[in-house]
């Protein structure tokens, strides 16, 4: 996280940002143990799609159907 001052945990921003964050590291440390970046991707994924409600999964999806393909255009320091 680039600021390392004090945030309020309730701050929709810095949720964003910790979430980002953590999903980052994680890939990271997947891909050191030898998993490709999809394949982290999607492990991550299929955990989160065991675990969340129904109507959480349909709003991911709607989600992805919006703003895949822009993210797929952001420069990977942004990704």
């Amino acid at each position: 996280m680039p600021s390392k001052e004090f945030k309020s945990i309730k701050d929709p921003a810095f949720q964003v940002e910790v979430i980002v964050e953590v999903l980052r590291t994680a890939i990271t440390s997947m891909m050191k143990l030898g998993l490709s970046h999809e394949e982290a991707l999607n492990g991550i994924l299929s955990q989160v799609a065991v675990q969340v409600d129904k109507d959480s999964m349909e709003y991911a999806l709607m989600l992805n159907k919006q703003l895949h393909d822009i993210y797929e255009q952001l420069p990977s320091e942004f990704s």
